[in-house]
Parts: C-alpha cells; sequence; structure tokens
C-alpha cells in the first residue's frame, strides 16, 4: 500500500474527481462518478467513485469492479440447486416482477446481472436503469442516472417503455412513483428485475405497502422474492474445529441432520487470509410467489404468517441457509450470527 503525505490529500481528491467527471468545484455536496482504467489493449477496471463532504474534509471512496472475476454463472451465485431452479424459472416468465432484497453490499447487483445474463440473446430488448452503470453488458441497453440533465429513475423508466422493452432491470425502488411504475410495467407484458434495500423477503413485502402500494397488485406481479447476505468464507488453510455442546446448537437453531456434523469451524488466521477468512459466499432466502402466498398478501396478513408458511413449504429462511453452511464447514457460527 502508498501512503501518501496528507498536505497531497485536495490534490489526490481533485485528481480523482477530474478523472470520474465530477464537479471539483463542489465541495459542499455529495457526488457520484465513474472512471475507467485500461490496463492492457484488451483489460480494464472500472471504478466506482463516490465524494462526500464531511467535517473534516473530503472522503472519496473508491469501489473496484473487475469483469474479468465477476462469474455471471447461475452454478456460482452459492444458490442450493431448487433455489437456482426457481430463478432460473422466474427469469423465464414473459412478464413480472422479480425482486432481490437485502442491505448495502449484500450481493444483490451481481444475482441481477446474472439473470439479465442469462437472459441476454440479440431477440430480446432489454434495457436496464442504474445508478451508476457497474458492469457493462455487451446487447444490454444501459441507462445511468442523471440528476443535473433530469434524468431520474422514474422518466428514465418512462421513457424505456416507451420503447417496446421485453425486460427491464431497476437497480433499486427507491419512492411510490418508481415502484407504481415498475409494478405497471410488469402487469403489462414485462419482465421486470429490481432491488430494494429490507432484511428479509416478508420485510420487502411490508416495505412495499408502507410506500402505499395496494396488497392486490402486490399479490398479482411479485413472481418471486430474493433476500440475500454476503458471508465471509473460513480459510481452508487455517480454520479450526471448534466444540459446540448440542444444547448450545439446538439454542441456536439446529435441527435434524446439521446436529450430526462431524466438525464445526471457526476463523483463526495466517498468511493465505484475512484474520481466518478468505472469499465470501451468499447466503439466500428464495421465495417464488404461489397462490397460497398470493391470497396471504392479497388478505393484508403479516409477514409472520407468510413466514410460517414458508416453513410449510420447505423454503429456507435466512438464518436455516447460514446454519447449514455452518454445517458445511464453509462458515463459522459467529458469521452466522452476525449476518443474521
Amino acid at each position: 500500500m502508498t501512503h501518501p503525505p496528507v498536505k497531497l490529500s485536495a490534490r489526490l481528491a481533485s485528481r480523482i474527481k477530474i478523472m470520474a467527471h465530477l464537479d471539483i468545484s463542489e465541495r459542499r455536496a455529495p457526488q457520484d462518478g465513474r472512471i475507467r482504467i485500461r490496463l492492457t489493449s484488451n483489460r480494464t477496471i472500472d471504478v466506482r467513485v463516490n465524494s462526500l463532504p464531511t467535517l473534516w474534509g473530503e472522503k472519496i471512496v473508491l469501489r473496484l469492479l473487475d469483469p474479468l472475476h465477476t462469474n455471471f454463472d447461475p452454478n456460482s451465485l452459492g444458490m442450493l440447486t431448487a433455489q437456482k431452479e426457481q430463478y432460473l424459472n422466474a427469469l423465464q416468465k414473459p412478464q413480472g416482477l422479480l425482486l432481490v432484497t437485502g442491505p448495502t453490499g449484500s450481493g444483490k447487483s451481481l444475482t441481477l446481472y446474472t439473470g439479465l445474463n442469462a437472459l441476454n440473446e440479440s431477440s430480446k430488448n432489454i434495457s436496464t436503469v442504474e445508478d451508476p452503470v457497474e458492469i457493462t453488458l455487451e446487447g444490454v441497453n444501459q441507462l445511468a442516472i442523471n440528476s443535473k440533465a433530469g434524468v431520474s429513475f422514474p422518466s428514465a423508466l418512462r421513457a424505456i417503455l416507451r420503447q417496446d422493452p421485453d425486460i427491464i432491470m431497476l437497480r433499486e425502488i427507491r419512492d411510490l412513483e418508481t415502484a407504481e411504475i415498475a409494478l405497471r410495467a410488469a402487469q403489462t407484458g414485462h419482465l421486470v428485475l429490481t432491488t430494494l434495500h429490507t432484511l428479509s423477503a416478508a420485510a420487502s413485502l411490508n416495505r412495499l405497502k408502507s410506500m402505499g402500494i395496494p396488497n392486490y397488485n402486490l399479490a398479482n406481479t411479485i413472481t418471486l422474492i430474493i433476500a440475500q447476505r454476503l458471508a465471509r468464507k473460513l480459510c481452508d488453510y487455517c480454520k479450526e474445529t471448534v466444540e459446540i455442546s448440542e444444547k448450545i446448537l439446538i439454542e441456536q437453531g439446529f435441527t435434524g441432520e446439521s446436529l450430526e456434523s462431524k466438525a464445526f469451524y471457526k476463523a483463526k488466521g495466517c498468511n493465505h487470509c484475512n484474520d481466518g477468512y478468505q472469499g465470501r459466499i451468499g447466503i439466500f432466502e428464495v421465495v417464488p410467489i404461489s397462490e397460497r402466498i398470493s391470497r396471504i398478501i392479497m388478505s393484508g396478513r403479516n409477514s409472520t404468517r407468510l413466514s410460517k408458511h414458508m416453513m410449510k413449504q420447505g423454503l429456507l429462511n435466512l438464518r436455516q441457509f447460514a446454519l447449514l453452511k455452518v454445517a458445511q464447514g464453509l462458515i463459522s457460527l459467529e458469521e452466522a450470527n452476525r449476518l443474521t
């Protein structure tokens, strides 16, 4: 790592903002931009730039996006076989709303891009509305939000709908207006993929209802909800076995075969990893909206009723999925508790 002197901070900030096509004279408002760095003739790195004015000066965060190490294979997401099939089946439907939910940094973007890549054919008109465009896909019409030019999520979505798209990817539902347009598009012959910042599949329905979306619209439009997290994967070189009593395992939620796991592991740390962790793995809750779930949504019942029905149908929630990965020795129990 390079540690430049503090006196260069203002110059470095200005240079980064110029490269990201940001306004270097504006230091009182947050800004978002993007830099594309060409390493070789056939390899580039995309850098997402965010500047934030703080009490102590301007803070700049760079997010590195390397297309070479981005895998759009559905098998690489980490879903169970049944979950992957449910996701791919929902993608093949001619219309409806596919919702991916989770906190910031939970891998929602990669899940959406993987779905788009599976749908990307020359015969399909695919358009996206993003803020900003993180990963470019050849053959996809990608539109970046530009508030200065008057291009917002609602206005961009309206413009795209006038171009007769087959598939629309909306990076995020932020307000009632955007939600209404997305639902209307999903009801009129378009497949819409989007994200929402909530903690679970059931909570995403409550969030949309709190925005003002009627229950009947949700029940008739949403085809699949995916809630997800990213867990730190234990390092294969140094992970240590740990003894956990059966009483504690039961209290944590382990049942059946998971109680018979031969070994549980914890992080240690070595030269191959970062504090005992190396890489990340997805934790998923995949909920296809069946006729029974549609009736629950239509009746306006709370998320507890929906969660109980998911358990009856054998659908794993985030906690159960995380505990499964603990039993498989991929993540630690501490990491499962941190995320769920």
